[in-house]
C-alpha cells in the first residue's frame, strides 16, 4: 500500500492506526505539498453503496464542527477499493499509549477532561454524537492540546443511522450502558464514555474490564465500577458519569463545574501540558491540530499577581490586556473574583485582544465575566471577535437579558454571524434570548440557521411572535 496513489493525487507514505471502521494512512496531496491523513473505511463492514454512505456521514460529522480539538475534514475520495476521507494530519501522542505506561496524574486527567468536554459540547452543539470516546481516539498534542478523532460511528441529527447487523458498534470497556441495551442514547452516552476515559487514565485501568468482552458488558450493565484507588477529588465526578441512568448521570454543564473547581483545587493543574508527549511522539490514528496554554509564569505575570488585588478594578482589566493572551487567562482563571464590572468593560474596549483572551477560559466564566458589561456593545464586539465556534457557547452561558441585548447589537454589526451563533448556542438559552427581541430581529436570525436549527428554536417562542417570525423568515427565504 506504501507509495500507492489514491484518487491520482495522494501519495500514501505509512500507515498511522487502524480500527472498527477502517485504517488512517499518512498521505502527502501532490496538488498542495502538504501531509494529510487519510482514511480508508474498512471494505469488510458493508458494501460500497454503505461504505460511501458510512464515510460522508463521518465526514459529515466532521464538517459541521468548528473548534481546534474537531480534526478537520477536507474531502471524500471515491475509489475502486472503497471511500477514503481526507483529514488534517498533526503528530502527537495517542491517550491510550499514555495510559499503557503509566496512570496518568490528578491535574493532568482535569486538563484532558475539560478540553476533551469542550470538543464533545462543540459536537453536540451542532447535532453529532461521538459514539466512540476512549483513550485511543484521545490524542495529546506537542503542546498539550487534547484533539478528540474517529467520528466513525458517529450520529448526526436528522441523519439516518448506518449499523453493521447485530452488532453495538464501539469498544466494550467505553459503551454506555443504554447502548448495550438497545435504547435511545443521546449526549449522555457519550458523557458515560468520557467518565470511563477518565476513570482509565487515572486507575491505569477501565472502569468494568473483565476477561471477555460478554462478562465486561455484563458488568457495565450491573455492578458499579471497581474501586478508584488514585482518584482524591475527581472520585465523586467520575462515579456520577459512571451512573447507569441517563437520567441520574453528570450532566455536561455539571461536569464542567466540576472540573472547573478542580482545576482551582488541584495543584499543579494549570502548569504545562497534560502530559509529556513520547520522545519522539508516535503519529496519530489522524488528528487536527490542538492549542496549548502557557503556564502565566513571566516576570510580568507575578508582579500583575502580586499587584492585582491592590489596584482600581478599571486597572485590573488594564494589567490583564498587557500580558500575552495566555498568561492573561492564567491570570483570569486564578482570579475571576477580581475582575468586576469596571474591569471587565476596560478590556472589552480592546475586543480582539479580548476575545483571544477569553476563549481559552471555560464558556461559563466568559458568560459570569461578561454578564457584568453594561454596554453591549462591548460585548457585542468581543464575541464577534471570538473564533465561531466559541460564539454561542459563549452567549449560551450568559443570563438571557444580557445574551438578548449583545445578539442585537452584534446583528447591528453583522447579521449572518450572530445568525450562526445562535445556531450553536444551547436550545433553551437561545430560546430565552430570542424571546427578549423583536420579531423582525429575530427572523433576520434565523435565516442563517440552519433549517433544522429554526426548526427547533420557532417552538420555544411566544405564541404570538412565534407566528410573526414565521411570516418574515418565509418572505425573506
Amino acid at each position: 500500500m506504501i507509495g500507492e496513489h489514491v484518487a491520482g493525487r495522494f501519495a500514501i507514505e505509512a500507515q498511522l492506526g487502524s480500527g472498527g471502521m477502517g485504517r488512517v494512512w499518512r498521505g502527502r496531496d501532490r496538488k498542495l505539498d502538504r501531509v494529510v491523513a487519510l482514511k480508508q473505511v474498512r471494505a469488510d463492514v458493508g458494501r460500497l453503496p454503505e461504505l460511501t454512505a458510512r464515510a460522508e456521514r463521518e465526514a459529515q460529522a466532521l464538517a459541521r464542527i468548528d473548534h481546534p480539538g474537531i480534526v478537520r475534514v477536507h474531502d471524500v475520495l471515491d475509489a475502486p477499493d472503497g471511500p477514503w476521507i481526507v483529514m488534517d494530519y498533526v503528530e502527537g501522542a495517542v491517550l491510550g499509549e499514555l495510559i499503557e505506561r503509566g496512570p496518568l496524574s490528578e491535574p493532568a486527567v482535569v486538563r484532558i477532561g475539560a478540553q476533551a468536554l469542550d470538543a464533545l459540547a462543540a459536537a453536540h452543539g451542532v447535532g453529532v454524537l461521538h459514539r466512540d470516546v476512549k483513550p485511543d481516539n484521545i490524542l495529546i498534542t506537542a503542546a498539550g492540546g487534547v484533539v478528540l478523532v474517529d467520528f466513525g460511528i458517529a450520529a448526526i441529527e436528522g441523519h439516518e443511522r448506518i449499523t453493521m447487523l447485530g452488532h453495538v458498534i464501539g469498544t466494550p470497556d467505553f459503551i454506555a450502558p443504554e447502548r448495550l441495551r438497545g435504547t435511545p442514547a443521546g449526549e449522555a452516552a457519550d458523557l458515560w464514555s468520557l467518565g470511563a476515559t477518565l476513570y482509565t487514565a487515572l486507575e491505569g485501568r477501565p472502569p468494568f474490564h473483565r476477561g471477555t468482552e460478554e462478562a465486561t458488558r455484563f458488568a457495565i450493565l450491573t455492578f458499579p465500577p471497581d474501586p478508584m484507588t488514585r482518584a482524591v477529588r475527581l472520585k465523586p465526578t467520575i462515579n456520577r458519569l459512571l451512573a447507569k441512568s441517563p437520567d441520574t448521570r453528570m450532566t455536561a454543564g455539571e461536569l464542567a463545574r466540576m472540573l472547573e473547581q478542580a482545576a482551582a483545587r488541584v495543584p499543579g493543574v494549570s502548569q504545562g501540558p497534560v502530559t509529556k508527549p513520547p520522545p519522539p511522539p508516535r503519529p496519530p490514528a489522524n488528528g487536527a491540530g490542538g492549542g496549548g496554554a502557557s503556564t502565566g509564569g513571566g516576570v510580568e505575570a507575578q508582579r500583575v499577581r502580586r499587584t492585582l488585588a491592590g489596584a482600581g478594578a478599571a486597572e485590573r482589566g488594564s494589567m490583564a490586556l498587557a500580558l500575552p493572551a495566555a498568561e492573561a487567562a492564567v491570570l483570569l482563571a486564578e482570579q475571576w473574583q477580581l475582575f468586576t464590572t469596571a474591569a471587565v468593560e476596560e478590556m472589552c474596549r480592546q475586543a480582539t485582544k479580548s476575545a483571544k483572551i477569553l476563549q481559552m477560559l471555560l464558556p461559563r466564566r466568559v458568560g459570569w465575566l461578561l454578564d457584568q458589561v453594561r454596554d453591549p456593545s462591548l460585548v457585542a464586539g468581543v464575541v464577534l471577535a471570538m473564533d465561531p465556534h466559541h460564539r454561542g457557547r459563549v452567549l449560551g452561558h450568559m443570563h438571557d437579558r444580557h445574551s438578548a441585548a449583545a445578539l442585537e447589537a452584534m446583528a447591528a454589526i453583522d447579521t449572518r454571524q450572530t445568525g450562526l451563533a445562535v445556531a450553536a448556542m444551547p436550545e433553551d438559552p437561545a430560546g430565552q434570548a430570542l424571546s427578549r427581541l423583536p420579531s423582525a430581529t429575530i427572523a433576520g436570525l434565523l435565516v442563517h440557521c440552519p433549517p433544522s436549527c429554526r426548526d427547533r428554536l420557532l417552538p420555544l417562542l411566544p405564541s404570538a411572535t412565534r407566528e410573526d417570525v414565521a411570516r418574515r423568515v418565509a418572505a425573506q427565504g
